[in-house]
């Protein structure tokens, strides 16, 4: 699930894989334009993004250009064999 937040540049990116990493998503997303920042919401005691326990996890890429989540939001997007 991808969501936009904001005029800011700010993509929500949900179910993504337990193995997605920031720089797994730095690279993906890099293909649309600079990217600012990317967090993958982890759950620190096992090392994994959080998912609040449905066996995915979220994280939100931070574009440096706000106009280029309309390019992202009109594709689907896989990383790391999920739909996010």
């Amino acid at each position: 699930m991808i969501q936009t937040q904001g005029s800011e540049g700010k993509l929500f990116t949900g179910g993504i894989s337990w193995e997605t990493t920031e720089e797994k998503l730095k690279e993906y997303f890099e293909n649309y334009g600079d990217v600012v920042q990317i967090v993958v919401m982890g759950d620190k005691t096992i090392g994994r993004p959080r998912g609040f326990g449905f066996g995915f996890g979220f994280g939100f890429v931070v574009f440096v250009d706000p106009s280029i989540l309309n390019r992202v939001l009109q594709d689907k997007h896989t990383i790391d064999a999920r739909t996010v």
